[in-house]
């Protein structure tokens, strides 16, 4: 009882620490979404159309007998063009800008809510629904994993990480810029290696609430392999086995929409394991097959997690020989 009054009052201290209530922000999150969507829209429509004029003038200026009033009129409705998609791409950028800001806000309302839940099934003494809690536990989760900051490719070239060596210069600037580009690559590496953590961390915590949600059901004589057909999160119906018509969709994820934007998730991060392995040849780290692996049509969270910690190893290497480089540098 006492553990229930706390998660009560827990609950309203985190409504009042936040003064925009979360179905609103995630009101704004997905209205933001929708309208990114449609400025980028616009933004490659732009881009097609100054493609063209570019395409236009190189043919003009390739004639034997160019017309240069034509190819002055197609250069200056070019600028214009140029004009509108450089516009267009400061709207695009200040939306993503904006949509980044909102995730990281979900991210704390979803980190608090998942914490007081786990308090809450980890005391003991809650007597209520424990599949309720298991799947409450589960949807926060995963839509936290789905709304994950974009995966970005790697600045830095591999290869030529692994061909840099400060020792064998002897010019004092030139070393300094392979110490900078070796630091700023392992900061970066660094920064990859936390949010790999984090999301192997949430994906075990979902494959443990779906064994123990089997294991409740099992208890309670439900029959095996039953799924629970629905559960209410904030007034919002989170179907458990959805009927997804999607391909490259994640099996074991019960929101389609979550479903999709994990499978984006996945996707960047084989794109990272592919950029770091294409250089894997190099003499400092051990030799692995070139492997550009495709999306498989229908994932599970077990594949995403075996794909992190194949990464999170990659980057450790990485990080091992990095680390090797700018310690023996230093004077």
């Amino acid at each position: 009882m006492k553990i229930l009054k706390y998660f009560v009052l827990f609950s309203l201290v985190i409504g009042n620490a936040f003064p925009q209530s979360l179905p609103d922000l995630e009101k704004n999150y997905y209205s933001l979404e929708k309208n990114l969507e449609k400025e980028k829209a616009v933004l490659d429509s732009l881009k097609v159309k100054l493609n063209e004029k570019a395409n236009q003038i190189d043919y003009e200026k390739s004639k034997k007998d160019p017309d240069k009033d034509k190819i002055v009129e197609l250069m200056s409705a070019s600028i214009t063009i140029s004009n509108k998609y450089d516009a267009q791409q400061k709207k695009v950028t200040q939306l993503q800008t904006k949509i980044e800001s909102v995730k990281k806000e979900l991210d704390k309302r979803y980190t608090s809510i998942i914490d007081s839940l786990q308090t809450l099934q980890s005391s003991g003494e809650f007597k209520g629904d424990k599949e309720k809690l298991n799947s409450d536990i589960l949807s926060y989760t995963e839509t936290k994993l789905a709304i994950a900051p974009k995966i970005s490719l790697l600045s830095f070239d591999p290869a030529k990480l692994l061909k840099i060596d400060p020792l064998k210069t002897k010019d004092s600037l030139e070393k300094a810029i392979y110490m900078e580009y070796l630091q700023n690559a392992l900061t970066e590496i660094n920064r990859h290696l936390t949010n790999i953590n984090q999301q192997h961390s949430e994906i075990n915590q979902m494959l443990l609430l779906e064994k123990k949600t089997e294991k409740f059901l099992k208890e309670t004589e439900f029959q095996s392999g039953m799924r629970t057909q629905s559960s209410t999160r904030s007034g919002t119906n989170l179907d458990a086995s959805p009927q997804v018509t999607d391909e490259n969709v994640f099996t074991g994820v019960r929101d389609v929409d979550n479903a999709t934007k994990i499978t984006e998730q996945f996707q960047g991060y084989t794109l990272l394991l592919n950029q770091l392995n294409l250089s894997a040849s190099g003499e400092f780290l051990i030799s692995d097959k070139l492997e550009w692996r495709s999306v498989p049509e229908r994932l599970s969270l077990k594949e995403y997690k075996n794909l992190l910690e194949e990464l999170r190893k990659k980057f450790q290497e990485y990080k091992l020989v990095l680390g090797n480089k700018i310690n023996t540098s230093n004077p």
